[in-house]
Order: C-alpha cells, then sequence, then structure tokens
C-alpha cells in the first residue's frame, strides 16, 4: 500500500538545485505550463518543479532525494503522448530529460546505436542515415519525440508492419527506479538465454516502473528505391481482403496505411499545395510502400493488377517521382494536424485482429448512426498491423463539455465492443490518464492484480507517475 505523497517546499527546491544547479530548476508559471502536460489538452497541469538533470547519475540523485522525501514524480520527454500520460496532477516534480541528449556510440558492425533517452526520434534516424544504416521507429512527431518516452509508450508507427515497434528496436537499456537504484541491462546482445528479459518490464510500462536513461537500438539496412502506391477503394470491407492477397503472394511493405474519403476532404482543405491523386471519389484509400528487395520493381504493378481484377480496388496511382512520393505521403501524414483545424476533437487508438477489422467497422458505423449528426467520425490508420485510429470531431460552436459527453458516450459504447474480438483500447497510444477506466475492456482482472503487483514491486510509496495506467 503507497502512502501519501509529501508536499513539494521550498527547501525540497533548494536540494534538488544542489544537484542539478540553479540553471536547471524551474518553478516558473510558463516552465510548469509547458512541462506539466503532454498534447493532451483536456486536464490542466498541476506541476511543483521542473527539474532536468544532465546524467543518469543526476536522474538517481534526484530519486534517491524524492524516493526519501515521498515525493511525486514524473518523467517528462517529448510530450507528444495523447492519452496524459505525461501530464502533472499532483504537484510532481517534472523530471525533464531533455538534457540527457547524446547520442554515445554507432556500431556499424553490429549495427547498434547507444543512446540516451532524451534524444529525439529524428536524431537517431539522421545519425543513423549518416553512418549509411536505418533506424526503422518512424513516427509523425519524430523530430519532437524522444527515444526514452518512445519506449516507455513502446511507440508504435508507420514502419511497424516491416519492422515492429519500439519494443522490437530495443538490444538493451538503463533505468533508475524509484529508490534511485540504476538498473544497467544496457547491453549489445542479440542473444542472451539467461533468465527473464527484464527490460521488457519498462518497455510500454509508461515511466509507473522506472526511468529509462539510456538504450542501445538496432539499426537495419537501409531500404533502397522505395515506391508507393495510392488505391481508391469502394468499401472497407475490400481493405484485408488486399492484405491477403499481399500475404498470399508474400510481399512484405515497409507500410501499408489507409484513410478515409473524410480524412482526405480535410488534408486537402488546409493544404491547398496538395491533390487528390483521382477524379472519382470513393470511401477509402489505401498507401502500400515497397522497397527494391525484389518486391517495388517486380511487384508493385502486379499486385495492383490482380487487385483491379478482383474487383479490390477502383483505381491506383504509383510513385514516379521522389516529389510525387512526398506528396503522396503527404495525403496520410497531414491527417492529424489537418484535423486539429476542425473544433472540438476525441481520438481513440484502437487496435483488432486484422481479419475482424471489417465486422469492426460495420459495427461503429451503427454506433455512429445512433449518434447526434453534428458529430462526424474520421478514420485513418495503419491497416497492416490492425490499427484504427477514430477521430469525433464536433463543431466549434458546440459547448466543449457538451462534445465531451456526447462523445465519451460513444466511445464507452465503441470500447465495449472490443472485448468481443480481444482488441486493444489503445494500439500505440497508452493509457495515461485519460484511459484508465477502460483498461478493462482490454485486460482481464487477473491481468491488472498483476500489473499492480508489478507496480508495488518496483515503486512500494507509488511516487513514480502517480494516477497513470492504474
Amino acid at each position: 500500500m503507497s502512502l501519501p505523497l509529501g508536499n513539494f517546499s521550498a527547501g525540497d527546491q533548494e536540494a534538488l538545485t544542489k544537484i542539478v544547479g540553479s540553471s536547471y530548476v524551474f518553478s516558473d508559471a510558463d516552465h510548469l505550463t509547458e512541462y506539466g502536460r503532454d498534447w493532451t489538452r483536456s486536464v490542466a497541469p498541476n506541476a511543483a518543479v521542473v527539474v532536468q538533470p544532465a546524467s543518469t547519475k543526476e536522474v538517481a540523485e534526484i530519486m534517491r532525494y524524492c524516493h526519501a522525501k515521498n515525493l511525486a514524480v514524473m518523467p517528462s520527454g517529448g510530450r507528444t503522448g495523447l492519452a496524459g500520460g505525461a501530464v502533472a496532477v499532483q504537484r510532481e516534480v517534472v523530471l525533464s530529460l531533455d538534457r540527457l541528449n547524446k547520442i554515445e556510440k554507432i556500431d556499424a558492425v553490429g549495427m547498434t546505436i547507444e543512446v540516451q533517452a532524451g534524444v529525439t526520434c529524428q536524431a537517431v534516424q539522421e545519425a543513423a542515415a549518416n553512418a549509411g544504416m536505418f533506424f526503422a521507429l518512424d513516427l509523425a512527431s519524430k523530430g519532437s519525440c524522444q527515444i526514452g518516452g518512445n519506449l516507455a509508450t513502446n511507440a508504435g508507427g508507420l514502419k511497424l508492419i516491416r519492422y515492429g515497434g519500439a519494443r522490437e528496436q530495443v538490444l538493451g537499456i538503463e533505468v533508475v527506479l524509484a529508490d534511485g537504484t540504476i538498473l544497467d541491462m544496457n547491453y549489445s546482445l542479440r542473444k542472451n538465454n539467461t533468465g527473464p528479459d527484464l527490460k521488457q518490464l519498462f518497455i510500454g510500462s509508461e515511466g509507473i516502473l522506472g526511468i529509462i536513461t539510456k538504450a542501445v537500438l538496432r539499426l537495419v539496412p537501409r531500404p533502397l528505391d522505395l515506391q508507393i502506391s495510392c488505391m481508391a477503394v469502394r468499401s472497407f470491407g475490400d481493405i484485408p481482403k488486399f492484405v491477403k492477397l499481399c500475404n498470399q503472394q508474400s510481399i512484405s511493405p515497409t507500410a501499408l496505411e489507409f484513410f478515409s474519403d473524410e480524412a482526405l476532404d480535410i488534408v486537402l482543405k488546409y493544404n491547398s499545395h496538395l491533390r487528390s491523386p483521382f477524379k472519382e471519389k470513393t470511401a477509402f484509400y489505401l498507401l502500400l510502400e515497397l522497397d527494391s528487395a525484389g518486391q517495388a520493381d517486380t511487384m508493385m504493378q502486379p499486385i495492383l493488377e490482380q487487385a483491379m481484377e478482383q474487383d479490390l480496388i477502383a483505381d491506383a496511382v504509383i510513385s514516379s517521382n521522389s516529389a510525387q512520393f512526398k506528396e503522396l505521403w503527404s495525403l496520410r501524414e497531414n491527417i492529424s494536424e489537418s484535423i486539429s483545424n476542425c473544433g472540438h476533437v476525441r481520438k481513440n487508438d484502437i487496435s483488432l485482429p486484422i481479419d475482424c477489422l471489417d465486422r469492426f467497422v460495420a459495427q461503429l458505423e451503427e454506433v455512429m448512426g445512433r449518434s447526434p449528426k453534428e458529430i462526424q467520425m474520421i478514420l485513418f490508420g495503419h491497416i497492416g498491423d490492425g490499427n484504427l485510429h477514430i477521430n469525433y470531431i464536433g463543431p466549434s460552436n458546440m459547448p466543449k463539455p457538451e462534445f465531451s459527453t456526447v462523445t465519451r458516450k460513444i466511445e464507452e459504447e465503441i470500447f465495449a465492443l472490443l472485448p468481443g474480438y480481444r482488441g486493444s483500447i489503445s494500439a500505440e497510444h497508452g493509457v495515461g490518464l485519460l484511459k484508465k477506466a477502460d483498461l478493462k475492456y482490454s485486460r482481464s482482472p487477473t491481468e491488472i492484480a498483476w500489473m499492480k503487483q508489478l507496480k508495488q514491486l518496483f515503486d512500494p510509496k507509488g511516487i513514480l507517475n502517480p494516477s497513470k495506467v492504474l
């Protein structure tokens, strides 16, 4: 049973200042607001102080002090999350990892890169590219999100279908526990069969078990001569059939994405430099990306021809140059940013077995048919791994409390469908603060009980990222 959290005082701020220096401790309103919240905007931040250590040693010293004083601590990375996992709500010490931003080593023989937790995903990609290799984690927020946060939330991204998510990119990590103990599992070994793999407990745990400070990440050979096709699809039911066709033809996409016609309309409205690839509208669109490893040159045209013959797609275009490649990707990558201009927005991020997607979307449309007409549903996602992004949009003149109430009711009805498919309420955004009450739709009471026991084992005082996940 965790103890009541301590109250942060001026003496505590003085003690933390001695650890990191006065230039890296902030208690002004601007810093508390900026670092006290993530991209979630539905919960007001309530941080006590922001501290920016420059090393694992300083992180450990901060945790030892906070553990002794029973002070709540919230790890803070790029704060690009959408589930409230990095929102300070209990006067936490916000432990920002911004200064742990060094790329420590690149190994071109073992194809690994060792980085501190505050390095951005894009910086890792660029360092890998400069060394002639490829870092496979690819996120829309890559310029802002940090590796520590990517691992703590087990981020997914656009290339998961080929390379896996954040979890699959990790060979080793270093973690600071709640009491300041440094757990060094930062190996570059690809084989280490010596008992349970403890690092996996921290990947995806959203900072409730420990603070990731370093990682050894795997790199892969650069994909060459990427080619993309955009396909017009009349019915969502044809999309899983197209996935089946790809599987049967031994096609291994580097990405397979989808979006609805409503999503395309919004992107075109707010991005005047973009245009639709097709003269005629269809209900949905698919993006298929292949590389030249025996695929793009020899497989793209044949798979599209087969899909046309089977009436799975109505039309298709293939990128013929780098400008068109970028433009076709922009139709998908600009959806989230464009939607934010449309009024009130609520986001769901769910995962289902791929063979169940068409049945689920049919039920989804039934739910929306019973919902208030002023609420619009926008669908897009990573179709190759069963990840649907559901966005509910309400007009800006609708009172925000009314929008929240109406969309929460829709959300609960949709979440209640997931156990029938063994689906998840969160494919990649995490649970954080916003989805705690909904964990029951994805995890059994036994699973939740064991998760709570893990929390008690690693953080018996309950000081690490309190109020999140559990």
